[in-house]
């Protein structure tokens, strides 16, 4: 599993850890969305002590990079600083979550975002499509595979979810799924065909503090629900509330690793089945 290429720029997997070429049982593909360098592609995952054989997803790191970097510039700004300063953010965000118009003040950062931020999910669900055929194809090694990303990162993973869900050689190809900070809508997606699509725990980790997540997504996304933002109601899909220990959208590239050994990943889970497998 080294270097990929399809209709994307950028598709690359990366080793991380000791664990290669040693007929390890699992494979653990880890994916960042939210980069300011290539090194953040690596830097959230290392660290983790496990025994599966581990692989970073290289993607589209120009349009990563600079979309990331506009929302930081935008987050340094005067306007934002003194919102965060006078703890307005919480109010936009409910403003934003509650369908209300945009405040006129964050128009400036949504305009300067919105092209970069565009390119860059369109990018994600096309990395995805491509990393379900990686899957399909059997560079795995034919082996259980967990899924774990944040940021753009999971709308990637959800992303191949959905391809894997349209075809008919995708049995338990995926085992467990970690969606952390997803910009991925509630009510628009088809949640159980990607339920559908993992063996075992599918996580989605989510902040109700993310409001630049809420803000880079736009009020017209928002009233669909955000999973990055709020619990997904589905079968078989287990929430977790990180609040307490992500309070921007950033705080995914360093806290990571906490979040996982919280997660307890190693501990079995019984098989997921269906309320259709079950009749």
């Amino acid at each position: 599993m080294a270097r990929r290429t399809g209709n994307i720029d950028e598709f690359e997997f990366i080793a991380i850890g000791d664990y290669h070429n040693q007929g390890r049982l699992a494979v653990e593909i880890l994916i960042s969305g939210f980069v300011f360098c290539k090194e953040d592609y690596v830097r959230p995952w290392e660290g983790q002590i496990d025994n599966m054989e581990r692989f970073a997803l290289l993607w589209e790191s120009r349009n990563l990079i600079a979309v990331s970097t506009s929302i930081q510039d935008w987050l340094t700004s005067s306007i934002a600083l003194e919102l965060m300063r006078q703890g307005a953010m919480m109010t936009v965000l409910s403003s934003l979550v509650a369908a209300l118009a945009l405040p006129a003040v964050l128009l400036s950062a949504t305009n300067f975002i919105d092209s970069k931020w565009s390119i860059a999910v369109d990018r994600s669900d096309k990395a995805g499509r491509l990393l379900a055929e990686v899957l399909l194809k059997g560079y795995q090694g034919n082996r259980p595979v967990t899924l774990i990303g944040y940021s753009l990162g999971a709308r990637v993973i959800f992303s191949c979810l959905q391809a894997l869900s349209e075809t008919e050689r995708n049995a338990e190809l995926v085992e467990r799924v970690v969606l952390l900070g997803a910009p991925i809508a509630i009510k628009d997606e088809n949640w159980e065909a990607a339920r559908k699509m993992v063996a075992g725990r599918f996580i989605n980790a989510y902040s109700t503090k993310d409001w630049m997540l809420g803000v880079a997504f736009r009020a017209s996304l928002l009233t669909n629900g955000l999973a990055g933002l709020q619990p997904v109601d589905v079968q078989g899909i287990e929430n977790v509330d990180v609040t307490d220990t992500i309070e921007g959208h950033s705080s995914y590239l360093w806290s990571t690793r906490k979040i996982l050994e919280r997660l307890e990943l190693e501990v079995c889970y019984p098989v997921f089945k269906s309320k259709e497998k079950e009749e």
